[in-house]
């Protein structure tokens, strides 16, 4: 089995610490996020993909090339898979449901 990584771009760090400290991100919302990560850390990408419960899909347009997972009824982590399906690379998380791409995004 690969070995999975998660990094978290400095501009999502950022958006993260962000929502955090306006109190846009509840506790549990923290969490969930980081069962997300952990997830993948422990068994890779296939069971994010498999399980309805991420609402994980694709995305078109201004991110093709990046997919979306839900970590709430708004909040989405879009990321993209790089080297051969071992790095996810978290390029924004959203509370808004927001998918506008500003140029800094991927």
């Amino acid at each position: 089995m690969a070995s999975w990584k998660v990094i978290i771009t400095e501009k999502a760090q950022l958006e993260f610490l962000n929502m955090k400290k306006k109190g846009l991100l509840t506790k549990e919302d923290q969490d969930i996020i980081y069962i997300w990560t952990k997830e993948i850390l422990t068994n890779g990408l296939s069971n994010i993909l498999d399980s309805k419960k991420w609402n994980d899909h694709k995305l078109e347009g201004n991110w093709k090339g990046y997919r979306s997972s839900s970590f709430s009824f708004k909040g989405r982590i879009i990321y993209k898979v790089e080297n051969q399906k071992i790095l996810v690379e978290v390029v924004r998380i959203t509370t808004s449901h927001d998918y506008t791409k500003g140029k800094t995004d991927g």
